[in-house]
């Protein structure tokens, strides 16, 4: 029996400067095994999740966007409403406001980005790590163990920034398989 691996785990960070944390990857299960489908590693992906402005499109309280030409802001829903066809005029000064149509955005300063976060195996690796690069993880992972997996999210900007009603950035796997052995009896 096999399945494949595809759920995104969101990362956000609100504050100024650097977090560290340390998230665990495993299956609980030892008769499992992670591997992947075509390449030779298992590998933790950093994804940017900004959506770009859309015309005409209902919004949701907390929905966070970027201009259609990207100018390094991320802007904060206010309204559950539509938008109309036409684009805001996007200031990049931080916490001001724009609207389209009957929706309110609010400017959150600069957008997080894959290129703010650090991974590495090891604590002391995040000093060597370089930012936004995918982390192998090895040509197979056994299950009844977790690995931990370390992060440093830095914000470079002097001015706070929040993500958290709609995180910028998520945490995927490249295209893996679970192999689990059929046993009988009890494991």
């Amino acid at each position: 029996m096999t399945i494949t691996a595809v759920n995104l785990y969101q990362l956000n960070f609100n504050g100024v400067g650097k977090t560290e944390f340390r998230l665990y990857f495993g299956s609980p299960y030892s008769h499992e095994t992670l591997r992947p489908v075509s390449d030779q590693q298992i590998k933790l992906i950093l994804n940017s999740r900004l959506k770009k402005w859309q015309p005409n499109y209902s919004y949701s309280i907390g929905n966070i966007v970027e201009p259609t030409i990207a100018n390094g802001c991320m802007y904060q829903v206010l309204d559950n409403d539509r938008t109309s066809s036409i684009e805001p005029e996007w200031s990049t000064v931080p916490n001001t406001q724009c609207s389209s149509g009957r929706v309110t955005f609010a400017n959150l300063g600069e957008k997080f980005q894959p290129d703010d976060i650090k991974m590495s195996l090891t604590h002391d690796g995040l000093d060597k790590a370089a930012p936004g690069t995918a982390l192998q993880l090895g040509e197979q992972l056994k299950g009844g163990k977790s690995i931990p997996v370390y992060f440093r999210i830095n914000n470079p900007s002097s001015a706070a920034r929040s993500d958290r009603s709609d995180p910028s950035v998520s945490l995927s796997l490249n295209a893996t398989i679970t192999e689990t052995i059929a046993h009988t009896g009890t494991l």
